[in-house]
């Protein structure tokens, strides 16, 4: 760390003494991720990425938000990269990504030619047909080569990537733009999804990659009639994608890929340290339990309501969760910064407030 200018230390510290409070990891790591846009190598900053993303409380919080949309022994392969988009998206501050939130069809001479490489991409994060990826790239190169603005274009690509969890292609993507245009914002999102490629093994709240057995497993005491995941990709294949495919080829070409699937010896997941013990995903008994907190407490506020449309949710989300596992918080208490004033959620939910308070 000597070699670097005092500005990077006086960064660094500054982002430890904001990751110590209650809520402030993600804003320390964007500083961090500053420090990695300008000199890629440091590697205490990519250390200390990893060690904000350490705190309890932090860990608590992501698997409670995951969890509200991916159950923690769905072990299928694509919901893994799923919650790495969904760890991505919470965790992530870098400037410029709100405006990309609400420009999500990219520049407009190439918006349906990029529309089409999106839901191939779509295809994969959300129904695990790994082979659209290939298609997406074939798809999305077809639009930067008949873009007016291939700079603009890359770096729509590289965050619909990024924003699905599709790190290393989003490094290819941005690396390339950075390659031929300095584009400060594009090296600022560069350099953290690097970090994310290189580190999603080792995502504190993510419980360990797995084949689908566990769900197949849990599925029959669900719903003996679902699908198994060996099954599930060919029956969500639709006359759509055939011809959204149709005028391309895979950026791989099948034999090929199978080719190097028999020569290639299989890559083991890196192994780190657990700070969750994730042994109960497998000693699950697939019987229904009581409700997880969360699930409580958002029962209580559609309770509020009288409608219909609201008992109609608040029974589907009995139903939903009878499977869905509680998940315990931290016996620490979270610790606030004194020089910020205390979050009062009233100011915002009013009377509902009295159903977001802490367990």
């Amino acid at each position: 760390m000597s070699n670097y200018p005092d500005y990077v230390h006086q960064t660094l510290a500054r982002a430890r003494a904001d990751g110590q409070w209650c809520c402030g990891q993600p804003d320390a790591a964007a500083l961090c991720f500053d420090i990695l846009a300008l000199f890629p190598g440091c590697e205490e900053a990519q250390q200390l990425v990893y060690e904000l993303f350490c705190d309890e409380w932090t860990i608590y919080d992501n698997r409670v938000a995951i969890q509200q949309n991916i159950d923690e022994w769905d072990d299928r392969p694509w919901q893994q990269r799923r919650r790495l988009a969904l760890s991505y998206r919470f965790m992530s501050r870098w400037d410029g990504k709100y405006k990309m939130v609400h420009d999500r069809g990219g520049p407009g001479d190439v918006q349906k030619i990029l529309e089409d490489g999106k839901m191939e991409l779509l295809s994969a994060y959300c129904l695990g047909d790994e082979e659209c990826t290939d298609y997406a790239w074939t798809i999305f190169a077809d639009a930067i080569h008949k873009a007016k603005d291939p700079q603009k274009t890359l770096f729509w690509i590289g965050w619909q990537y990024a924003d699905l969890g599709f790190f290393a292609d989003a490094a290819e993507a941005l690396g390339e733009l950075c390659s031929r245009f300095n584009d400060e914002k594009a090296r600022r999102l560069l350099a953290e999804v690097v970090w994310w490629r290189d580190n999603a093994y080792r995502i504190p709240w993510i419980p360990p990659a797995g084949d689908g057995s566990r769900y197949d497993r849990m599925m029959e005491s669900i719903d003996p009639s679902a699908p198994k995941t060996k099954d599930y990709v060919q029956r969500i294949r639709n006359e759509n994608q055939l011809e959204r495919i149709a005028p391309y080829r895979p950026s791989i070409d099948k034999g090929l890929a199978k080719l190097f699937e028999i020569f290639t010896p299989d890559k083991k997941e890196a192994s780190a340290p657990t700070l969750v013990d994730w042994s109960f995903l497998d000693k699950d008994d697939g019987q229904p339990r009581e409700l997880p907190d969360w699930v409580k407490k958002r029962i209580r506020m559609f309770e509020k309501w009288k409608d219909e449309l609201h008992t109609e949710m608040l029974e589907d989300l009995k139903n939903m969760h009878k499977w869905t596992r509680n998940i315990e918080p931290p016996s620490t208490p979270k610790r606030y910064d004194p020089n910020e004033p205390p979050f009062d959620p009233s100011e915002m939910l009013g009377d509902f407030d009295d159903d977001l308070d802490e367990t």
